[in-house]
């Protein structure tokens, strides 16, 4: 694991609060277009114009930050989805990978990567460790990506991260 500086400038005011108003929207979930498209007559033909969707995060924040959940399948490079193997090897990304990623895939990783401890009994301060790195990459504009063990959205782990 590599630390670093964060590249010199201070960094933008960044916390999980910005982050949350990055994706709902500055007026909440509820925007004025929505009400307005919500009260909205039906059409002739009974159909409404849809409100468009809030359940949908920017792609990036305004610095250009992001974060990717990937999965390292079963611990065979080979087995690496191209994707996968594409932003494991990515020299300017961020990986913050589970204690578990086999060394077959940690030598893939191409930049800097932090590997997060969850071990018995102290699952809530590496979650919140691992929140730390999280937005620490954000703040500095970095790609982000939490690299799990196997799939990360079986038995419903994805939704932790």
């Amino acid at each position: 694991p590599v630390g670093g500086p964060s590249g010199g400038g201070a960094a933008p005011p960044l916390s999980l609060a910005y982050i949350d108003e990055a994706y709902n929207g500055s007026s909440g979930p509820a925007s004025a277009r929505s009400a307005e498209l919500d009260a909205a007559p039906a059409a002739p033909g009974g159909e409404r114009e849809r409100a468009p969707a809030r359940s949908r995060p920017p792609s990036a924040l305004p610095n250009g930050g992001r974060v990717t959940l990937v999965g390292a399948g079963p611990g065979s490079p080979d087995l690496l989805t191209v994707a996968a193997h594409r932003i494991i090897t990515d020299p300017d990304n961020l990986l913050i990978v589970d204690r578990l990623v086999s060394d077959e895939i940690l030598g893939l990783i191409g930049g800097e990567y932090k590997v997060a401890n969850k071990n018995p009994g102290c699952q809530g301060a590496a979650q919140k460790e691992i929140y730390e790195w999280c937005l620490e990459g954000l703040r500095e504009g970095r790609h982000v990506v939490r690299l799990k063990i196997g799939d990360p959205f079986v038995f419903g782990r994805g939704g932790e991260e």
